[in-house]
């Protein structure tokens, strides 16, 4: 089971609490300098700012370092479009490169599988959980912590997009 808050996902809600805190200092910088009523906001981002710091606290101590993508990942889209085409080039690609650990059907079941630790993704699950653009970037990075690598290199960006058009027909159950 995957749980629902990770180091990542702490470490982007301490970056906007920062953020929060840094525009009610101004504001309570700003109120002080027109000699107005500058408390609450100086409070209010003090508060934010000690939320921030309890963030950060429990994400490096108690939350799963789980694979997370940035946040501008999650905006990114497909540059090619779902057609048979593209999709049967991405089941070569996937039957070629990735199928060793993920196993033809996506599921984490792969020959190598069973030496790997943590053990890969059961692709057909995890594929719809994620936009395209966190897709993208963990086939593109790799993912830290596992022998996932990253295949950035190894293939081009148009074969990378092919592949997780393949894996989204995976997972929807239709190749």
């Amino acid at each position: 089971m995957t749980p629902l808050i990770t180091r990542g996902m702490l470490e982007q809600l301490a970056t906007m609490l920062v953020i929060g805190a840094a525009v009610f200092g101004a504001l309570a910088a700003w109120r002080a300098y027109k000699r107005d009523a500058w408390r609450r906001p100086a409070i209010s981002g003090g508060i934010l700012g000690g939320l921030a710091l309890a963030s950060l606290a429990f994400a490096y101590t108690a939350a799963p370092n789980l694979p997370t993508a940035p946040v501008w990942a999650r905006f990114a889209t497909s540059p090619i479009p779902a057609t048979p085409d593209h999709i049967a080039a991405g089941r070569a690609t996937y039957l070629a490169k990735c199928a060793i650990c993920h196993g033809q059907r996506g599921r984490g079941d792969g020959p190598a599988a069973l030496t790997m630790v943590p053990r890969p993704f059961d692709l057909t699950v995890h594929v719809p959980l994620h936009p395209d653009g966190e897709i993208d970037w963990f086939v593109s990075e790799g993912i830290a912590g596992t022998q996932m690598p990253a295949w950035k290199d190894q293939l081009t960006e148009t074969e990378r997009w092919q592949v997780i058009r393949y894996l989204q027909e995976l997972a929807a159950g239709r190749p």
